[in-house]
Formats: C-alpha cells, sequence, structure tokens
C-alpha cells in the first residue's frame, strides 16, 4: 500500500505545481507585442498616445497649435479617467470605457504626422 501511495502522493504534487505555475502567467500579450485591442487598457492606450504626441512635437511634425490642442485634449481624457476609475473604486463600467475609447480614438485620428504610415496603432 506504501509503495502505491508515495508515487500517487508525487504525482499529484508534480501536477498540482505545474497547475500553479500556469495560473502564475501574466495576463495579456508579452511586453512590446501589438494585440487585439481588447488587450490594452485605457491607461495603455493614454500613455500610447501621450507618447505618440511628446515624439511628434519633438521631431517637429507638430506644429505648437496643434500641439496644444491634442495635449488638451488628452488631458481633458486623463483628467475624466482618473475620475471615473476614483469613483468607481478602479473600475469603469461599459459606457464609460466605450466614451473613454472613443475619445481615444478621435484624438489618435486627429494627430497627423509627416511620418504616419511610421506609426502603426497596436490595436
Amino acid at each position: 500500500m506504501k509503495k502505491i501511495l508515495l508515487p500517487v502522493l508525487g504525482a499529484i504534487a508534480a501536477i498540482g505545481a505545474a497547475a500553479g505555475t500556469a495560473q502564475a502567467q501574466p495576463y495579456g500579450p508579452p511586453p512590446g507585442a501589438y494585440a487585439h485591442p481588447a488587450a490594452f487598457s485605457i491607461g495603455q492606450r493614454i500613455h500610447w498616445i501621450q507618447e505618440r504626441i511628446s515624439r511628434g512635437r519633438a521631431a517637429g511634425a507638430l506644429d505648437w497649435r496643434e500641439f496644444r490642442r491634442v495635449q488638451g485634449e488628452l488631458n481633458g481624457v486623463k483628467r475624466e479617467f482618473n475620475r471615473d476609475r476614483f469613483f468607481n473604486a478602479g473600475g469603469l463600467d461599459g459606457p464609460t470605457r466605450a466614451n473613454l475609447e472613443a475619445k481615444l480614438n478621435t484624438i489618435n485620428a486627429q494627430i497627423h504626422w509627416i511620418h504616419e504610415i511610421n506609426e502603426a496603432r497596436p490595436w
């Protein structure tokens, strides 16, 4: 009985350890990978558009008027996002998320760069 019980317990422990490691894997695409839009959070999209605006201004592709306009719109989305997360205990409901995503889509479409082809959207 002991000879059978010990290998069975070892096998159960090995399966449990493998299941634990599988659950510990991070959710979502690997860092730097582009994936389906649902894989990107609102915060990640805001960060990506902010970097895009900053690079465009540094390269001279955005004049100061266009920079101020799109930066002001993005700042408004940032404030709205932070306010909604605060009042909804960190989560966003469906309509609020859809509204923020639509605003981010509009801002992204308004950024006109000389090198637009090199700036493919990750979503």
